[in-house]
């Protein structure tokens, strides 16, 4: 996730946009404590309303002598691990031995067809397919400009999103818990699945959500379809009680203050003006003719526990949980782990019932249904991106070593931000596109950011009730936040300076 190399440290592929948010979180952790938890480190004074679990877990292992690269990587890795390991015994239960081989490439390598053909056209235009392949310039399986949305997994979701891993692998518990409990009706299984996801709201919050959505499709269906009402009314008490005491309160804690704007009725996800149907079949060719010949194919019982996760891309079409329209994918992911196993099961039918015939047909549609998503994660190995300089290194070096662990500083919004990423302290206002998805108001407070470090006549009284210890000159930043340098020079002793940084501090 960080490679070290002589001039700074690099991010590896997609996490170059959210990493510095985890980062920050990471650090601030590591350097204040668990009280920090509620605290938000990129806007002081709010509730921390975001899953902290993974990162406080990173921040343990940091204290406890791990390198900040080591404590990203070796956690990431258990859990995905884990995930996969548990997807196959799964998938196994339902798909047979083949199928659950196959089950995790077709969730992790998933991508339209569609993205395969404008390789080929780029590769016509360049008129070399060897290199188009091997130094593809755009990620195939995301084609904004041609309305291709639901993108590859590794390197849309759990490679950026760094609390995906871990939610995918307790979510992958519950999911397994309420199939036994579909398949025996066994009361156990379902008090097991709701402790699974008991454990998720303050680790992946949207894999929370769309399993809660799942269980109440489920008991839908079940009471729909069993004549013993209060039978199933009685089973279904052994999962929404756990979750109302263990759930629900992590659940009110990690809301955000500004939540009305988070769900709202959206048709069609992210299709625009484009056709619904027009729109899926672009973004999910050939998978739908493969879930759906899997679905006619598959067990009864099989066929109604999928119902449930169908419900839920349904309204994952119609409902958009975030301000971030394309965060619907954190539901969809889990509608499409369920497909994935459906094929997988569809892929395994074919080799038994048709031998070698069968085995030729299941091996091409393998291919073309994880082609896309193989350029796509081999693209990501080969991308990388200066994130922290030596300076920033440097800079936040002496943030660590000569400020208080509490001390606020005054810095512009940049997302790989040195003072809040490596640096572990507070700053008054951090990125706002993480900000805006979070649910926080931050237009008064940028308003007298910009106030303060343009030196106007209200600035030092800003200071002082926002209690800022240290101010943050930026050489690449000056124009975008009007940084009044002679200002602060005038008022304030320099305490730190480089090429490209000056850091004033505030006497109180």
């Amino acid at each position: 996730m960080l490679l070290a190399r002589p001039d700074g440290w690099y991010s590896g592929g997609a996490t170059w946009a959210d990493l510095g948010w985890h980062l920050s979180m990471l650090s601030n952790f590591a350097e204040r404590g668990l009280s920090a938890v509620r605290e938000d480190p990129i806007f002081p004074g709010t509730r921390l309303s975001y899953p902290f679990l993974p990162d406080l877990l990173s921040a343990g292992l940091v204290r406890w002598g791990f390198s900040v690269q080591s404590s990203l990587i070796v956690p990431a890795f258990l859990a995905i691990l884990a995930s996969v390991i548990t997807l196959y015994f799964f998938a196994r239960r339902i798909a047979g031995p083949i199928g659950a081989l196959a089950t995790p490439f077709l969730l992790f390598f998933n991508g339209s067809i569609v993205g395969c053909y404008y390789l080929w056209r780029d590769s016509r235009i360049s008129h070399s397919l060897s290199s188009t392949l091997l130094n593809p310039a755009v990620d195939y399986s995301h084609l904004p400009e041609r309305n291709i949305q639901f993108s590859n997994l590794v390197s849309e979701y759990i490679l950026p999103q760094r609390a995906a891993e871990f939610g995918l692998f307790l979510g992958l518990l519950a999911v397994q818990f309420l199939w036994l409990y579909w398949d025996t009706r066994k009361q156990r299984y379902l008090v097991y699945a709701s402790l699974m996801l008991s454990c998720m709201p303050y680790v992946h919050f949207h894999s929370f959500v769309a399993l809660v959505i799942v269980a109440g499709f489920l008991f839908c269906i079940q009471f729909l379809a069993d004549p013993g009402y209060w039978r199933v009314i009685y089973d279904w008490l052994f999962f929404a009680v756990p979750l109302i005491i263990l759930a629900l309160p992590q659940v009110l804690w990690i809301l955000p203050v500004h939540a009305g704007h988070f769900l709202r009725a959206q048709w069609g996800w992210m299709s625009g003006n484009e056709p619904l149907w027009l729109f899926w079949l672009k973004n999910l060719s050939p998978h739908w003719l493969v879930f759906a010949l899997a679905y006619w194919m598959a067990k009864p019982k099989v066929k109604t526990f999928y119902l449930a996760f169908v419900g839920l891309f349904v309204l994952s079409n119609i409902l958009v949980f975030q301000p971030y329209d394309w965060d619907n994918i954190k539901l969809f992911v889990w509608w499409l782990l369920l497909s994935s196993v459906l094929a997988g099961f569809f892929l395994e039918q074919l080799w038994q019932r048709h031998s070698w015939r069968g085995a030729l047909i299941g091996v091409l549609l393998f291919a073309v249904l994880t082609g896309t998503g193989a350029a796509s994660v081999y693209r990501e190995l080969h991308l990388s991106w200066l994130m922290f300089s030596r300076e920033d290194l440097e800079l936040a070096d002496f943030v660590r070593t000569h400020t208080g662990k509490d001390a606020l500083f005054l810095t512009s919004d940049k997302h790989n931000n040195p003072v809040a990423c490596l640096g572990g302290r507070r700053i008054l206002m951090g990125y706002r596109g993480w900000l805006s998805s979070h649910g926080v108001d931050y237009h008064l407070r940028e308003q007298d950011v910009m106030a303060i470090y343009s030196g106007s006549e209200t600035a030092h009284e800003l200071l002082n009730r926002y209690g800022i210890n240290y101010i943050l000159i930026e050489e690449d930043k000056i124009a975008d936040f009007h940084e009044n340098l002679v200002f602060f020079a005038a008022h304030y002793p320099r305490v730190y300076s480089s090429t490209r940084y000056i850091l004033f501090a505030v006497a109180k």
